[in-house]
């Protein structure tokens, strides 16, 4: 371009460096976020945030780390976008001191950037994929010390990853707080423990769940009641009185 009189501007680096990164060139897109540097120019925010993901994803997190703190010095502020990008990588390839330390910045930054449900409920699902539970349930604390309430996709998120791990005690126990805490329906909370206990084929513990259920007059959702009834009938047994009593109440409607 200069060959013509032309001054390569922010926009066209950033083209660059996002071709470079398409094509898996990322030390070439390095080089010429560099090069911008020298000549006065700062790459945007999307150009950031997408070579911190593409740096991560390459297994590079050390230098997309570095990345991030440069985006200060350069005259790019981080915002819950690129503070939520890192999470999520160290997360999955960081260690649980890391994490802490990056949700402790993000308080610090104040309201635009403070960890909000759904940057809690990332963690402890990038957790629980690593086999770290009381990591896990260590952010739920957290939540509830800073005042986060969870929402039903943390239930979920944790239920589904308790269960699966085997740590059924510790579903009931999250499951019996949560609800308690009135931030979530008991009717989610318990819905999503039997959907929790079936999927790893505890039909008995789902039917005892759905009594204690029944007694205290909480009424399961149609998904975990017809997928407990589809698995009762799968074991070949003809579904029982509770089942029919429950269906008969209205617990449950299934359209025809």
């Amino acid at each position: 371009m200069g060959q013509f009189g032309c001054r390569m501007d922010t926009v066209a680096y950033n083209v660059m460096i996002g071709l470079s990164r398409e094509k898996g060139n990322l030390d070439a897109a390095a080089e010429l976020m560099r090069k911008m540097v020298v000549m006065g120019l700062y790459p945007d925010m999307i150009t950031y945030v997408e070579m911190i993901n593409a740096l991560c994803h390459a297994g590079r997190l050390e230098d997309a780390c570095g990345l991030f703190k440069d985006m200060r010095d350069h005259g790019c502020t981080p915002n819950a976008v690129a503070y939520s990008a890192l999470l999520h990588w160290v997360c999955k390839l960081g260690s649980s001191d890391r994490v802490l330390e990056l949700l402790e910045k993000m308080d610090k930054e104040g309201e635009t950037c403070s960890p909000n449900v759904v940057t809690y409920t990332s963690v402890i699902q990038g957790f629980l994929e690593k086999g770290q539970h009381v990591d896990a349930l260590g952010i739920l604390d957290r939540m509830e010390t800073v005042g986060c309430a969870p929402n039903r996709v943390t239930v979920n998120v944790l239920v589904k990853g308790l269960c699966s791990k085997g740590y059924v005690d510790e579903a009931y126990q999250v499951v019996d707080k949560i609800a308690a805490g009135g931030s979530v329906s008991k009717t989610s909370c318990y819905s999503s423990l039997m959907l929790g206990l079936l999927s790893i084929r505890r039909l008995d513990a789902a039917e005892k769940l759905l009594r204690k259920m029944v007694t205290n007059e909480i009424k399961p959702n149609d998904c975990a009641c017809g997928r407990l009834i589809r698995d009762v009938c799968f074991t070949g047994r003809v579904l029982d009185g509770l089942v029919r009593e429950v269906t008969k109440m209205g617990y449950c409607q299934f359209s025809t």
